[in-house]
C-alpha cells in the first residue's frame, strides 16, 4: 500500500477556510454558532432515532418525530425572538455593569458603527461589516463591545431555549402529537381479553 504525502495543495483548501476571517467570525458568533447546532439537531437526532434497529418500530416512530418537532420548534423560537430578547439583555448589562465614563465611550463607539450598518444600503452592509470585524480585531477600543454584545446573545439564549422552549413545547407539541398520533391508535387491532380458567363457568 502507497501512502502519499499530504501536499500543500491538498490542505491549501483546509487552510483556507481556517484562516478566512469571515469563517472565524461566523464560528464567534453566538446567534450563528446556535442556529446551526439546533439545524443539526433537527436533521440528525431524528434520523438516528429513526434508523435504529433495535427500537420498537412504532416507538421510534414516535420518538423521531417528536424530537423533530422539538428541534424546528426551538430553531423556529430562537430565530423569531433572540434579537428582542438580546437587546434589552445589552441594555441592561450596559446600564448595570459598565459605569465609567471609558467603558460606556467603547460600548458607545461600538454601538454607532452598528446602527451605521443598519441604516446603510443593502449593498453597503457587507463592507461595513468587513471594516467592523477588522476593528474589532485590531482596535482595542471595538473588543469590549464585541464581548458585551456576544454576552448578552448568549444570556439570551440561554433564557429562549433552557427556561421558555421546554415550557412552550410542552403547551404546544402535545397537542400536535397527539393530532399526529391519533389516526395510528384508532388503527391498532383491539385485543381481546384471554378468559382465565376461573372465569369459564
Amino acid at each position: 500500500m502507497e501512502v502519499k504525502p499530504i501536499t500543500q495543495a491538498t490542505t491549501s483548501p483546509i487552510k483556507r477556510l481556517l484562516t478566512n476571517p469571515k469563517a472565524a467570525e461566523f464560528a464567534q458568533n453566538t446567534i450563528c454558532a446556535i442556529s446551526v447546532e439546533t439545524t443539526l439537531k433537527a436533521l440528525g437526532r431524528p434520523t438516528f432515532i429513526y434508523f435504529d434497529k433495535n427500537a420498537n418500530g412504532r416507538s421510534k416512530k414516535y420518538a423521531a418525530t417528536k424530537e423533530l418537532l422539538y428541534q424546528s420548534f426551538c430553531l423556529g423560537l430562537y430565530l423569531g425572538f433572540i434579537n428582542k430578547v438580546k437587546k434589552p439583555a445589552y441594555k441592561f448589562i450596559k446600564k448595570h455593569f459598565f459605569n465609567t465614563k471609558e467603558q460606556l465611550r467603547k460600548l458607545d463607539l461600538y454601538d454607532s458603527f452598528q446602527e451605521k450598518i443598519d441604516k446603510a444600503a443593502k449593498e453597503d452592509k457587507k463592507g461595513l461589516r468587513e471594516e467592523l470585524a477588522n476593528l474589532v480585531h485590531k482596535n482595542p477600543d471595538y473588543k469590549l463591545g464585541k464581548g458585551v454584545h456576544e454576552l448578552s446573545s448568549i444570556g439570551s439564549t440561554v433564557f429562549i431555549l433552557a427556561l421558555c422552549a421546554p415550557i412552550l413545547s410542552q403547551i404546544i407539541l402535545h397537542p400536535v402529537m397527539d393530532l399526529i398520533f391519533k389516526k395510528d391508535k384508532k388503527k391498532e387491532p383491539e385485543t381481546k381479553a384471554v378468559e382465565t380458567p376461573s372465569q369459564v363457568k
